[in-house]
């Protein structure tokens, strides 16, 4: 094959391949939604399995608290993970 058709075979499959486009920022309202929907999932996420524990032991708020404790940290976590630490801030 010559050199002329391969740069013609080239850039056939160049004009089939598709072209990405830039991946931009999330708003900054984007941004605070997102947040926001992860804060309130972990929060429902820790009142159910706390529920459900204080309800298999018999023991009404005390692994409610702990569960809501658990899932604040695990929240602020991924939330620092997510934004904070992957900004370079």
């Amino acid at each position: 094959m010559d050199h002329k058709k391969q740069q013609d075979i080239q850039a056939r499959i160049d004009n089939l391949t598709p072209k990405k486009a830039p991946l931009s920022k999330p708003s900054r309202g984007s941004a605070a939604f997102n947040i926001a929907i992860e804060m309130v999932a972990g929060m429902i996420v820790g009142v159910i399995i706390g529920l459900f524990f204080d309800n298999l032991f018999d023991s009404k708020p005390v692994f409610l608290i702990i569960c809501l404790i658990l899932a604040m940290v695990a929240a602020f976590r991924s939330i620092w993970n997510k934004n904070i630490k992957k900004n370079g801030a």
